[in-house]
């Protein structure tokens, strides 16, 4: 397993924001693969707590070493909403960041569902417990065929992160729905961050239709630990 860091970045200003933890696979000549094979392991909660618990684990030594706790940079992990679920969670998180001295306000949850979650009230409780902790949370991967996607936006959740596939879409309704999401965003006081920024026309559209943070390879590819210092200090 590898682990790189996506800065995400305030678009009114460019400023650097945060980064989005991003775990993958290495194959023995060191060839990285894609997310599919950490989610394809995921078969299960428990299955889908003890990964997260190794990537944030291998994160947070890092963070460390790299002298990131000096420089208040906020993470944001991938968390399955299946696996939020998991009785054990929220302990395991608490105690995670507790070891490394970490503050609730510097971490922050991006939740994934590649299977639709039927529990809304269970997953409503979960997300209220983890804000009210403290955490940050995001609702990601958004697009208009996301299952129970109305109800899921009236949750407590801090953000809402746009799917690539709409971010680069060039359709009339993929630009209706990415205002209709800002506007809404808006009036529940939650940022909007928009996936898969590589042009600056895309950059000047996602402004345009109010999205207030931005994250590709027009501001960053993922980074290593030590190549994420260097950014920061260039910055």
């Amino acid at each position: 397993m590898r682990i790189s860091y996506q800065p995400i970045v305030r678009l009114a200003d460019g400023m650097f924001d945060h980064v989005e933890v991003l775990a993958r696979t290495a194959a023995p000549d060191g060839t990285l693969h894609g997310p599919e094979n950490i989610l394809n392991a995921m078969t299960s909660s428990t299955r889908a707590v003890i990964l997260t618990k190794t990537i944030i684990e291998r994160t947070l030594d890092e963070y460390s070493e790299f002298g990131f706790a000096a420089r208040n940079l906020k993470l944001a992990f991938n968390l399955k909403l299946d696996a939020m679920l998991h009785p054990g969670l929220m302990q395991l998180i608490d105690n995670l960041r507790a070891r490394c001295g970490l503050s609730p306000d510097m971490v922050r949850f991006e939740l994934t569902e590649d299977q639709p979650v039927h529990n809304l009230a269970a997953a409503r409780a979960v997300i209220t417990d983890l804000r009210d902790a403290g955490y940050g949370l995001a609702l990601d991967d958004i697009t208009p065929d996301m299952p129970y996607l109305a109800a899921l936006l009236e949750m407590p959740i801090r953000a809402i992160k746009l799917d690539r596939s709409i971010v680069t879409s060039l359709h009339p309704s993929a630009r209706n729905f990415i205002r209709d999401m800002a506007a809404q965003a808006s009036t529940r006081q939650q940022a909007v961050i928009a996936e898969g920024i590589e042009t600056s026309d895309q950059h000047e559209t996602m402004r345009a239709s109010q999205v207030t943070h931005g994250q590709g390879y027009l501001f960053s590819r993922p980074l290593t630990a030590s190549a994420l210092r260097a950014y920061l200090n260039a910055r």
